[in-house]
């Protein structure tokens, strides 16, 4: 399939605004790519420091809370030695054996209850100092996370800034060789770059450079010729003999 590119200038400028438009479109794609990347990098550095905030926040709750029941538990173990010394005062105010020893056996009911308090209380404040410690961490790193982010993004937005001079760049001088062309041509690579952002390529051999069919002789001969754009039968992209 052949195509009217241009009235003006030969063959070889024809294809030479094709190769030219290809060029800036991917060098369009790559940049564009490059910004999406740097982006998507810095998301991620955003929610990493969101999910560390998260951490942190509920080891905060966390060790809040245990500090409530530690608290608890200390009340309760207070209580618990007040009843033991009231009653080890009642002692004094028996008057017979059997009720002593009923006595002295509450006091050792007591006495283990307490003992077991004990135990839950310094259990519970071993892991509170572990909870705390690593709160402790956790602030330290979101500290050093959001150091990091601030001096990423601010790299981040300076090459932001860079790769958006060189689309711009890039978008005018597809727009001046686009100039270049008649509106059929350039409808029909607009189509072809919108596709897959591959319009103009170039023949290797007998196959096609863009869907890798083999080409038929004729197609072949008119490239040979180089008197008109030819048109791949299969993918419909623009086809060019290999610059020598």
């Amino acid at each position: 399939m052949a195509l009217e590119v241009t009235n003006k200038g030969t063959l070889a400028d024809k294809i030479g605004v094709l190769r030219h438009l290809q060029s800036v479109d991917s060098r369009l794609i790559e940049l564009t790519r490059k910004k999406e990347n740097l982006r998507e990098a810095l998301e991620k550095k955003k929610a990493q420091l969101h999910q560390t905030k998260g951490l942190l926040s509920q080891r905060q709750k966390e060790a809040k809370d245990f500090q409530k029941l530690i608290d608890s538990k200390e009340l309760d173990l207070k209580c618990l030695e007040e009843e033991i010394k009231k009653t080890r005062g009642r002692l004094f105010q028996i008057k017979n054996n059997k009720e002593y020893s009923a006595l002295l056996s509450e006091i050792g009911s007591k006495e283990a209850d307490k003992s077991v308090l004990e135990d839950e209380t310094l259990s519970m404040m071993s892991k509170f100092e572990g909870l705390h410690a690593e709160e402790k961490q956790l602030a330290q790193k979101v500290q050093e996370e959001e150091k990091d982010l601030t001096v990423y993004a601010s790299s981040v937005e300076t090459e932001l800034k860079s790769l958006e001079k060189d689309i711009q760049a890039a978008k005018k001088q597809w727009e001046e060789s686009a100039e270049l062309l008649n509106k059929e041509a350039l409808a029909l690579y607009r189509r072809l770059i919108e596709k897959d952002g591959l319009a103009v390529v170039d023949v290797n051999g007998d196959v096609c450079g863009g869907c890798n069919m083999s080409l038929t002789p004729q197609t072949i001969n008119l490239l040979l010729r180089r008197q008109e754009v030819i048109l791949c039968k299969s993918c419909g992209r623009i086809l060019c003999l290999p610059v020598e």
